[in-house]
């Protein structure tokens, strides 16, 4: 719970900064020539910025995730409305073995790819095993999520995301069928993007 409090901090300063206008004022003084008079003028300009750089694709980790896997996922934009991903993931406790893959399709509505608001539907299949056990879990999972990217820095990318996921799961232990259902999923990615 911890982790999950300093993230969500270190997210909304980041956040926070990434949506600032800039406000500068400027004073100038000139004299006119033919009558010599001093013309006083005082102008405030407010202005907005937006990062229009081109990125083509982006590799993340999702450190939340480093508590039960570790992770890295790579993105490639297909439009300007459209990225597809794929990732692997690999057991972080030293007794469980295995591998994972996900795949992810990201739609970004505002045709801004690679940053923004953007829904993504998502699958991804682990196969873990337990050496001292003897036991062997298959996991399957299908979901949705709905996020926000966003660069601080040129290439720097971080990424907030909230949705649910359906479970699947299968294996040497019957008691796995009990977990099959619904979870709440969180995602805080940190990566490059270029």
């Amino acid at each position: 719970m911890k982790i999950l409090s300093i993230t969500m901090i270190v997210a909304f300063v980041l956040l926070a900064s990434a949506f600032g206008q800039e406000k500068t004022g400027e004073k100038k003084w000139t004299i006119d020539p033919e009558t010599g008079d001093t013309i006083y003028t005082e102008a405030v300009n407010i202005s907005e910025t937006e990062d229009i750089t081109p990125r083509t694709s982006m590799i993340i980790i999702n450190p939340l995730k480093f508590l039960l896997f570790y992770n890295i996922s790579y993105f490639h934009k297909i439009s300007d409305g459209a990225a597809i991903g794929g990732g692997v993931q690999f057991p972080t406790p030293k007794d469980v073995n295995g591998f994972g893959v996900n795949a992810e399709a990201r739609f970004y509505p505002t045709g801004k790819n690679l940053r923004g608001f953007y829904f993504a539907p998502n699958v991804s299949y682990n196969s873990l095993s337990n050496e001292e056990s003897d036991e062997e879990a298959s996991i399957t999972s299908v979901g949705g999520l709905v996020g926000w990217q966003w660069f601080p820095g040129d290439q720097f990318a971080i990424g907030l995301g909230i949705g649910v996921d359906y479970y699947f799961f299968s294996g040497s232990d019957e008691s796995f069928d009990d977990y099959d259902g619904f979870a709440p999923a969180l995602r805080f990615d940190i990566g490059y993007a270029w």
